[in-house]
């Protein structure tokens, strides 16, 4: 997986490939949660210095994917309930919110960008497998609705709040996808999110959306759970399947 070497590209383009592998190899569970992140190991496996590997690993602890812990390095988190139950709990409260302000005051560019996000949706959707790319991929496009909602919230501090928040959660999001066998409920219910914007139906759009947010919200949970049963730990510590 060696990325490049310095003289190939510039020092921006390289600490995007940084982040883009390392948050690819922590969402996929190549990297499983509590297991350490070695510079050393990460550097040679990338086939670049420490320090774009050090400034995307800030990057990712600002975001919630990995932890620092001092004099030990970095970590990917363990997920335990409480924190799962808060961020998802936050969550539920602040995309009803902001669709609740959005619908009133989306724009037309808002609107069209919402039309194009489904139809990438709808070609993924087409697709009789998804390789694991792919899946990524399409999770990576359908959490753009709920950007575009909160953006065109008109809420400046309520979308910075989201946007760190959806940082924070795209490792249990990605749990979502990869243990929760109910993608297509996701897809039916991003469709509906988004034609109730489209028609400015406030009422069936944050009905649609605190459905889809507590529907998530309650199969992470059960996982979470699961997993912190099966240790026998009273934190949850999420294995790969």
């Amino acid at each position: 997986m060696i990325l490049h070497t310095k003289a190939e590209k510039p020092t921006s383009t390289l600490k995007q490939n940084v982040y883009d592998a390392l948050r690819g190899m922590i969402l996929s569970g190549e990297v499983s949660p509590g297991e350490q992140l070695r510079e050393r190991d990460l550097s040679e496996k990338l086939g670049v210095s420490r320090t774009p590997l050090r400034e995307a690993l800030n990057q990712l602890e600002r975001e919630g994917l990995v932890e620092s812990q001092p004099h030990r390095g970095y970590f990917v988190p363990i997920l335990d309930l409480k924190t799962a139950e808060e961020l998802l709990d936050l969550r539920l409260m602040l995309d009803a919110y902001a669709i609740a302000l959005a619908v009133d005051q989306i724009s037309e560019q808002g609107l069209e960008e919402l039309k194009g996000v489904m139809a990438r949706l709808a070609e993924f959707a087409a697709k009789p497998e998804l390789a694991i790319e792919e899946l990524a991929e399409e999770v990576r496009v359908g959490m753009q609705i709920h950007e575009i909602v909160a953006r065109e919230s008109g809420h400046r501090f309520l979308y910075e709040t989201l946007r760190q928040l959806y940082g924070r959660l795209s490792l249990l999001i990605w749990v979502d996808v990869l243990w929760v066998d109910k993608w297509d409920l996701t897809r039916a219910e991003h469709k509906e999110i988004v034609e109730a914007i489209i028609a400015r139906d406030k009422e069936r759009a944050v009905t649609a959306t605190k459905l889809h947010v507590k529907r998530s919200r309650d199969d992470l949970m059960r996982v979470v759970q699961a997993q912190s049963l099966l240790h026998g730990k009273s934190r949850g510590r999420l294995e790969r399947p």
